[in-house]
């Protein structure tokens, strides 16, 4: 049933999110031609403060969801349903927190922006107070995703995403283009977002009937530790926020709001090209929660590796067509030479990406096992190695010098979430893969000047932007699968997807039994 359910998940979601981004770069493209780069700094910077109110969830999604799996494995309905119970009653408190904190932080905006904003005030605090209500939205609303997440049915969640997304973005296009209104693109998303949680609990109500929330005692919440689970979480989460959070704020206090503007053309691109392949992982979440308390340990460690491998050829595939493919793409997709970045903040972003990418397939490991102290101290050093030289590095490097502070702490996650992993599910020394992974940087580093140089080769020979962009993007795919084949086909992992692949098409073939 895990290869059946993860492969329908993996269908409805990869397929919805190809959709929705090819949707969102036509909207991006329309929204840099009616309105100014200035919205989508404050974009940026909102959300980014909005990450840090968010601290007061303090990772109870996480605690909740690891407790869910295990208790869906027992099929124990009672403590199930008081889960439920808890998480709503946690994420109600959060969210009425959150709508207070965000009031009292609206007051700090003339100290963030640094009186270099060009719009008004009124403006400003209009979309501030929209956005905080986006979010206060998934604290009252989103809790009963939980259920088909947690029972390998992400795919319920995806269609009607889909189906509300394409409605908004449709509707987004026609503002932007008949009435270039700011104000009403982010009501239409707000919206959507609402409609979209409200039918998803609908459905949960019905499909799961017998899985209402169950009002908890007091007993039963100190019984889950929750206490000790939000303390040992707490210093990851506040870790974690500062590290992905304060880029933006950063950005937009030393260098301006207009070149964090610029700066989130290449964020979306990058957290686009991410979107599409963490969605092929989001998919497994629900199996690997059931292989890190399945009694097989030989199979979860194989499952692992396997990922491993996955997530090291799609990390080397898309960095390097990014590095390859980055400033002409953005030229053919915005029209406009002006809203580059230095092609050195491009090179540190692709290495960023490939570390996020290899880096997954260990944060969905990690993070179904629970014992959040355990990388929490890496945790924190990668948030003050970020921030401390995110504003060093800032002044003579400018935003290349913000993204490289981030590559950097980005590796000590890394290594954090590696020591958990094999220190704990793995049960084997976390050092040889330390240096499995310098390897990988070295044929990353191969791959792109390989790329670079045939392309540049190809590119004397061609003319016209789009069929540059085209060719330059095959040699790149083509140089960097063949690197990854060269390294990895003799490995056991590579064997071990190809062992899952024959499944997978033995089973869309209805040739094996769906329990396997």
């Amino acid at each position: 049933m895990r290869i059946k359910n993860s492969l329908r998940n993996m269908i409805y979601i990869y397929g919805s999110t190809a959709l929705i981004v090819i949707l969102n770069f036509v909207v991006r493209r329309i929204f840099i031609d009616v309105l100014v780069v200035d919205y989508l700094g404050y974009d940026g910077l909102f959300t980014s403060i909005f990450s840090f109110l968010n601290l007061s969830e303090m990772g109870i999604a996480s605690i909740i969801t690891y407790h869910m799996y295990r208790e869906i494995a027992s099929d124990n309905r009672e403590k199930i349903r008081k889960l439920l119970y808890t998480y709503k009653l946690i994420y109600r408190i959060v969210g009425a927190f959150v709508f207070v904190a965000g009031i009292l932080v609206s007051f700090f905006l003339p100290i963030i922006l640094n009186d270099r904003q060009k719009e008004s005030w009124l403006f400003i605090y209009t979309i501030y107070f929209l956005q905080l209500m986006a979010t206060l939205c998934t604290y009252f609303l989103a809790y009963r995703r939980i259920l088909f997440i947690t029972h390998q049915r992400i795919y319920v969640c995806t269609v009607v995403d889909t189906a509300t997304n394409i409605v908004s973005v449709i509707l987004r296009m026609l503002v932007l283009l008949l009435l270039r209104n700011y104000i009403v693109y982010l009501i239409i998303a707000i919206i959507a977002n609402v409609t979209s949680n409200l039918i998803i609990a609908v459905r949960a109500k019905k499909e799961y009937p017998d899985l209402i929330e169950e009002k908890a005692s007091a007993a039963f919440m100190k019984e889950l530790n929750l206490f000790h689970e939000v303390k040992n979480m707490m210093a990851t989460k506040i870790a974690g926020t500062l590290y992905g959070a304060s880029d933006d704020i950063i950005i937009t206090y030393f260098l301006g709001i207009e070149t964090n503007g610029l700066v989130s053309n290449y964020k979306m691109l990058t957290g686009k090209l991410q979107e599409l392949i963490l969605s092929l992982f989001h998919s497994l979440q629900a199996s690997i929660g059931n292989l890190v308390y399945d009694n097989d340990k030989e199979k979860g460690r194989d499952f692992f590796y396997a990922l491993d491998l996955l997530g090291f050829f799609f990390g080397i595939v898309c960095a390097t067509g990014l590095i390859s493919i980055g400033q002409p793409f953005i030229i053919v997709w915005l029209k406009k030479e002006s809203l580059l970045l230095p092609f050195a903040f491009l090179i540190a972003l692709g290495i960023n990406v490939f570390i996020a990418l290899c880096n997954n397939p260990m944060t969905y490991f990690r993070n179904t096992m629970g014992h959040f102290e355990q990388d929490r101290n890496y945790m924190i050093a990668a948030a003050v190695v970020n921030i401390v030289l995110s504003i060093v590095l800032s002044f003579p490097l400018g935003v290349t010098g913000v993204v490289i502070a981030t590559v950097l702490g980005h590796l000590l996650i890394f290594a954090g979430r590696t020591v958990v992993v094999f220190r704990h599910i793995i049960e084997r020394s976390e050092f040889g893969y330390y240096a499995l992974f310098a390897l990988r940087l070295v044929l990353l580093a191969t791959s792109c000047a390989l790329s670079l140089y045939l392309g540049s080769l190809a590119g004397t020979y061609i003319s016209g932007l789009v069929l540059s962009v085209i060719v330059k993007g095959i040699i790149s795919v083509v140089v960097s699968v063949t690197i990854f084949v060269i390294s990895s086909v003799k490995t056991r992992s590579f064997k071990v997807i190809l062992n899952y692949m024959k499944k997978v098409i033995n089973l869309m073939g209805r040739k094996v039994p769906a329990d396997e």
